[in-house]
């Protein structure tokens, strides 16, 4: 299980995500930190899972994501997904190893 003090963390980045204007429905944490493996320079590997993402989406809403976890974390490392695509993708080996190994988190 993942620290505490992380899984705050991540919690405190996707409440800030919905102040911007961003409809995160959960975040899913995967890779070290989320096995509890993680070592000092280990980055927060973070699925945002958004029905924004569901669309097309733009260089900016990107750039919201990663200026906003600059100022909550720096170590984390956000990946928009949509809705429809945490549910139903079945290629991307990213959601595949979030969904069996990852953490989901809410706001």
């Amino acid at each position: 299980m993942a620290e505490e003090s992380i899984i705050k963390t991540v919690k405190q980045y996707l409440k800030e995500l919905l102040k911007a204007g961003i409809p995160v429905k959960f975040g899913i944490m995967f890779g070290s930190h989320a096995r509890n493996q993680q070592h000092k320079w280990s980055d927060i590997d973070l699925l945002v899972i958004s029905s924004l993402y569901d669309e097309l989406y733009s260089r900016e809403d990107i750039n919201l994501l990663w200026r906003t976890a600059a100022r909550t974390d720096s170590r984390i490392e956000p990946i928009p997904v949509g809705v429809n695509r945490w549910k139903n993708d079945d290629v991307s080996t990213i959601i595949e190893t979030a969904r069996r190994d990852g953490i989901l988190i809410k706001a």
